[in-house]
């Protein structure tokens, strides 16, 4: 596994905070996420993992459009949304579920920047939702 750092995007078995709200404790399919900040905490190295969506996202969520040269640098097909107000923690160098160990690809640092900044301020907003896992 390649080092895990902010803008690589991977195929995760992504369990949205509605399905765990529900009891569910696995995500229902592999989708691509993207990487954000990675937390040391001890021996474990929290990752925010973001979910990508290629369905348009209503006003309800805060959701970045992917540009179509972000979109290929990460291995992904337009249309696609990263999503901003939700995401899983996770350690990815043990996590089960990991779909494969080789990124799909990586956003750029200044798209990686963009996504850092709106998750930000969803946190500020209070509007964010997270699963640890």
């Amino acid at each position: 596994m390649p080092e895990v750092r902010s803008g690589l995007v991977f195929r995760y078995s992504y369990l949205w905070a509605r399905q765990h709200e529900r009891g569910e404790e696995s995500g229902r399919k592999d989708r691509p996420v993207c990487v954000q900040v990675i937390v040391k905490a001890g021996a474990e190295r929290l990752t925010m993992l973001f979910p990508v969506t290629s369905q348009p996202q209503g006003d309800s969520r805060a959701a970045l459009e992917i540009p179509a040269l972000e979109a290929r640098r990460a291995g992904l097909r337009t249309p696609a949304w990263v999503i901003v107000d939700e995401w899983n923690e996770d350690d990815l160098e043990i996590s089960p579920y990991l779909a494969e160990p080789n990124p799909l690809g990586e956003f750029s640092k200044p798209f990686a920047a963009r996504i850092a900044r709106s998750a930000a301020a969803a946190i500020r907003e209070r509007r964010h939702k997270r699963v640890r896992r």
